[in-house]
């Protein structure tokens, strides 16, 4: 992923202050000022009166309750914002999608989803379009949209790999995936039973099937387990050392914040940057709420508030925390993938899934 494709550090785009609940305060809301469209969806969403959100509870960590009233404080609204434990994000797509063919209001008004997620949705027609540059103030550059306005990430995850400290220490910790092939740690690593980021790997721009699928064989050598990414508990209790490829940042970052022994390495071989996507369902019930809470989390302050939850913001932003990690590793000549949803669009994703399908029968039949 070269500078030019994607990179202004990622930040927060500045979104200004929030503004008082107060109807009267709608007009000052930041961005507003001259602003007539955006002034007209405010309104729009104070008569819709309301905000569905049906999400994994993972995907916006603690965070949801101060985005909800940070969003209001910053349009000047009092929108009653629901958040719902939802399903995986594929079943959720696929209910959002089967909704839309029934001409059925969604389930819910945003929805949250990787970038294959994204293209199922689009692909199913369910996603609305929305000309975000004519009037959102935080989604203004060209980069922070895709598919003719469907989509806007809002968050990069960056797998890597995560140890225990405790244990891991020194010249020992892994600086790169083929680090855990090390003799020393045979016996001590865990990995996916999902094969998480290994469709990635196999691409041209990475290491390519036929060395992607040799390094799964030396690697289930070296495993003695399988287990989620969010199990990142049994790494504190010593059951594992070393963990990879987790499927983001805060799989390690999150534990980490509250004590746990665990350490995170961005592995310089496996450079993979992921866009975290929303997108408005074409029958969501309140789009123009849905549409003020995308802009909103595009802003500075939502920014800061799910990075504190998630340890993940959006890399494209200025002042972002996850982009300082893929600028180190830039600075060295790493270049990353960048997983948007034109990567799903230029690549095979039966190919892709077959190598997915590989890896897991050669990581259980060593089990």
């Amino acid at each position: 992923m070269s500078r030019n494709q994607r990179m202004l550090p990622w930040l927060g785009l500045l979104a200004g202050l929030a503004v008082a609940a107060s109807p009267a305060m709608a007009a000052d809301a930041p961005g507003a000022v001259g602003n007539a469209k955006l002034k007209e969806i405010i309104e729009a969403a104070r008569k819709e009166g309301q905000l569905s959100i049906v999400v994994g509870e993972g995907s916006l960590g603690s965070s949801s309750g101060k985005l909800s009233k940070g969003m209001n404080d910053y349009y000047g609204l009092n929108l009653d914002v629901r958040f719902t434990p939802g399903p995986s994000m594929p079943n959720m797509v696929a209910t959002v999608v089967q909704q839309y063919q029934a001409k059925r209001p969604a389930t819910t008004d945003v929805i949250t989803g990787y970038a294959n997620h994204m293209v199922a949705l689009i692909d199913g027609g369910a996603a609305e379009k929305v000309d975000w540059a004519s009037w959102a103030p935080n989604i203004q550059r060209p980069e922070l949209s895709e598919e003719g306005g469907a989509v806007v990430p809002f968050m990069t995850s960056t797998p890597g790999i995560a140890y225990n400290k405790d244990v891991i220490k020194g010249d020992d910790i892994p600086k790169t995936f083929q680090d855990l092939l090390n003799p020393k740690f045979k016996g001590r690593v865990v990995t996916t039973p999902y094969a998480s980021g290994f469709d990635r790997l196999a691409t041209k721009e990475m290491w390519g099937k036929e060395k992607t699928l040799e390094f799964a064989k030396k690697l289930s050598a070296q495993v003695s387990g399988l287990m989620r990414c969010n199990e990142a508990d049994r790494l504190s209790t010593g059951e594992f050392d070393l963990f990879g490829l987790t499927c983001s940042q805060s799989n390690a970052l999150a534990p980490a914040a509250k004590g746990a022994p665990i350490g995170f390495t961005l592995a310089s071989d496996a450079p993979i940057a992921m866009f975290l996507y929303e997108a408005i369902p074409a029958t969501s019930a309140h789009p123009n709420a849905a549409k003020l809470w995308i802009n909103y989390l595009l802003s500075k302050e939502a920014q800061k508030l799910m990075y504190e939850a998630t340890f993940q913001d959006l890399h494209l932003l200025e002042g972002s925390q996850t982009d300082v990690g893929i600028r180190n590793l830039e600075q060295q000549g790493v270049k990353f993938l960048l997983v948007d949803t034109n990567f799903y669009r230029t690549h095979d994703a039966a190919d892709l899934d077959g190598v997915v399908t590989t890896v897991q029968e050669i990581f259980r039949n060593n089990k």
